[in-house]
């Protein structure tokens, strides 16, 4: 069933050629037993954009992130791939680069230098070191590879007669809408950024040379939008820093005769597309291994990449601290961890998994017994599973160090079904809106999020019934829809100015 807010975002691009522009596409190829398989993205923005671009033969521009979907790519003419094959409903346009000009920006600048700027992430005494190879891969990678995806946008606009609207995605693309503005002058540009913009002290890590073309590339959009209002406080600072004129009041940064509306869209979830999850034949059998798992235990849960912001060692040595100042509790309790490897191309995100599975091998040994496992780690997220565990939790831990928005309490929020309780980070970008309804705690304190765990354990029915519905209630009151359309309210006032 098509809601009023879908019908909203579809009317008003009815007369426009959506192009979404994006690293990660909406699609991936690989091989599998010598056939090409394809697999499609996972996610709260492909699962809103996509049906919209479907809706509107639009195009989604994003890098050919495997060998197979440039070998697929190759096949058609400038690299646009028709989907599905037997009757094609949009376009995905893949930029190609060679391998090592896609690593450095990939790999040396996109993940870990910026990725680790906004999420405050460096250890400042030893790291970074910005040097002539950072420098190298900045010009020969990150400039080239969003120069490419400038191109391909532009390439796109003069392909079709209707108006383009062009919607950029994340911390990979920072300079593309310089590259676009630079050859189309007039032409809406609007970017998300859907991870944290730090403080201006962090973001001056970066050479003032970097900063400058990365704040001139986002001034160059129309609409630059963020998750919450204290990323755009921050962004607006780093404006001033480099002398820009900013009118906070109003969101606006003037740069010369051109301004930009800075404005926050906090994300969400759809709840319908949840709703389906939960009633596919592969979902029961994930539930039944969770709730066989879970036995008479209390269902400890997390899921998260294995990534350093996730702040995942910390959250299982505040278990750790729980099980050593509570020793009734053994045997009663069981923690449930999924999570998969992410960048593992990178030397520390390669070394923190392996420390976050010592961690949980320590622990075991430490209080297991032959009866009782404290933490069962599985290193895998299939969607199915993380919502049978979504279903089951008594209470969910999600500690980030930094986060954009973090959507996994949301979701969580409309799949359980034990009135869990939530223990939330304060520095994950939900907390502001989610926080009445939370067990809050600061990520770094392993002493109050061992607390946090006593907490939930010992929380009456009663309150914890509370808190969880007052959660799903909020959460059901801002589904994804009301993000884009939003966004799209603000475009048409623009468009027409």
């Amino acid at each position: 069933m098509v809601s009023e807010l879908q019908k909203r975002a579809m009317r008003f691009l009815e007369d426009k050629n959506p192009v979404i522009v994006s690293n990660r596409g909406p699609v991936e190829f690989f091989k599998e037993n010598d056939e090409t398989v394809m697999k499609r993205g996972a996610g709260g923005l492909v699962s809103t954009l996509l049906p919209l671009v479907e809706r509107f033969s639009g195009v989604w521009i994003s890098s050919a992130m495997t060998v197979e979907d440039a070998r697929v790519a190759s096949g058609y003419p400038e690299n646009r791939v028709p989907l599905p094959e037997d009757d094609p409903r949009f376009t995905v346009s893949f930029v190609i680069v060679d391998r090592e000009r896609y690593e450095s920006y990939y790999s040396i600048i996109s993940n870990p230098l910026l990725w680790f700027v906004q999420h405050y992430m460096w250890n400042t005494p030893y790291d970074p070191q910005i040097d002539d190879k950072v420098y190298r891969a900045w010009e020969d990678g990150y400039v080239h590879v969003n120069k490419k995806f400038g191109d391909k946008v532009i390439s796109e606009i003069e392909r079709n007669e209707k108006d383009s609207l062009i919607m950029l995605q994340d911390y990979h693309l920072y300079l593309c809408p310089f590259f676009i503005k630079k050859e189309i002058g007039d032409v809406f540009l609007s970017h998300f950024i859907h991870i944290p913009w730090p403080q201006r002290d962090y973001f001056n890590i970066l050479p003032e040379r970097m900063r400058a073309d990365i704040i001139g590339g986002l001034l160059s959009n129309t609409i630059l939008g963020f998750h919450i209002e204290r990323y755009c406080a921050n962004f607006f600072e780093c404006c001033e820093d480099l002398g820009y004129e900013v009118d906070g009041d109003r969101g606006i940064v003037r740069n010369g005769d051109e301004k930009t509306l800075v404005k926050s869209y906090p994300i969400s979830v759809d709840p319908e597309s949840m709703e389906r999850t939960v009633s596919s034949p592969t979902f029961m059998e994930k539930d039944e291994f969770v709730r066989k798992l879970k036995g008479n235990m209390f269902l400890i849960y997390r899921t998260d990449r294995a990534d350093l912001s996730k702040n995942i060692i910390r959250g299982f040595r505040a278990y750790e601290l729980f099980l050593r100042d509570h020793p009734e509790f053994h045997g009663k309790v069981k923690f449930l961890a999924t999570g998969k490897p992410t960048r593992q191309q990178i030397r520390e995100y390669r070394n923190y998994s392996e420390e976050v599975k010592d961690t949980v091998e320590e622990i075991n040994e430490k209080y297991g017994t032959d009866e009782w496992k404290p933490i069962e780690y599985i290193y895998r997220a299939d969607y199915e599973l993380v919502a049978a565990a979504f279903k089951n939790y008594d209470c969910l831990i999600v500690n980030p160090i930094a986060d954009g928005m973090n959507i996994v309490p949301k979701e969580a929020a409309i799949i359980n079904r034990e009135d869990g309780a939530l223990i939330l980070s304060e520095r994950a970008g939900c907390y502001d809106e989610l926080a009445e309804h939370v067990i809050g705690v600061n990520p770094f304190d392993i002493k109050e999020t061992a607390d946090a765990i006593y907490s939930a354990m010992k929380m009456s029915p009663g309150k914890r019934k509370k808190l969880s519905e007052g959660l799903k209630s909020r959460v059901l009151k801002r589904t994804i829809y009301h993000w884009i359309n939003e966004q799209f309210d603000d475009f048409e006032d623009l468009w027409e100015s």
